[in-house]
């Protein structure tokens, strides 16, 4: 029956916004944003209630300010990342809401942040886990304890570039790995041991093997993507 649909798609509408709302979006902001949270819990098979205080919370967590265009790019990076790594939108998800603020330091933004939880997630580091692996990994370089600042200035390993600006972490782990290159596994182990701890050692592994080509794939997959979808959309209007 359309009429039963169409007052069910207007109930849901309402209780949509009321999610917003908790949220601490306005009126107006709810009703922009509401349709790309709609696409972001259908790309990812996620409830309506998860898939809002996702969007919301990690939006406000990375400092990105609440709109349609940057929500449904947002959306569309985590869903290329899901299809491109082994990951789903869920995991992701909860990923991000672990690293949290602290992703605010990445050079690449969001694009970085898909793609570094995407290789993580390739080495079966993934949700949570791979949320706090990699918040631990961006503050073990952002913020070294005296013995890892040692150990990175020993190898010439530059986290910052001149303008004091953290340096994207592909970069860094390239240069990483070439540092490395020429050591046995137990100096490199005895390295990254001094560098990240014991503790995200298989984090720091991860990334190393994954960075460079992988790593690029994948970012640029989200970019392209996102690109065409905002091509689709101009089109559309």
């Amino acid at each position: 029956d359309l009429h039963l649909l169409s007052r069910r798609q207007r109930q849901m509408c309402i209780r949509d916004r009321n999610y917003l709302a908790l949220a601490g979006y306005d009126a107006a902001t709810s009703a922009d944003v509401l349709p790309s949270v709609l696409n972001l819990a259908a790309a990812g098979g996620l409830d309506l209630a998860y898939a809002s205080d996702l969007a919301t919370d990690a939006m406000a967590a990375l400092g990105i300010e609440a709109s349609s265009a940057n929500l449904t790019e947002f959306g569309d990076k985590m869903a290329k990342t899901a299809s491109k790594a082994n990951t789903s939108v869920g995991q992701l998800g909860e990923a991000i809401l672990t690293v949290g603020g602290t992703a605010k330091s990445l050079a690449g933004g969001t694009t970085e942040l898909n793609a570094a939880l995407g290789v993580l997630a390739n080495r079966g580091i993934k949700g949570a886990e791979g949320g706090t692996a990699l918040r631990n990994v961006i503050l073990a370089l952002s913020a070294p304890t005296d013995k890892a600042a040692d150990a990175m200035s020993a190898l010439g390993l530059e986290v910052y570039d001149a303008a004091g600006n953290m340096r994207p972490l592909n970069e860094v782990f390239r240069d990483l790995d070439s540092a490395l290159s020429g050591m046995t596994e137990g100096e490199k182990t005895k390295v990254l041991n001094e560098i990240f701890n014991k503790v995200d050692l298989k984090s720091a592994q991860a990334l190393l093997a994954g960075c460079g080509e992988e790593f690029d794939n994948l970012a640029a997959a989200t970019v392209s993507y996102t690109h065409l979808r905002a091509h689709e959309t101009k089109a559309n209007l």
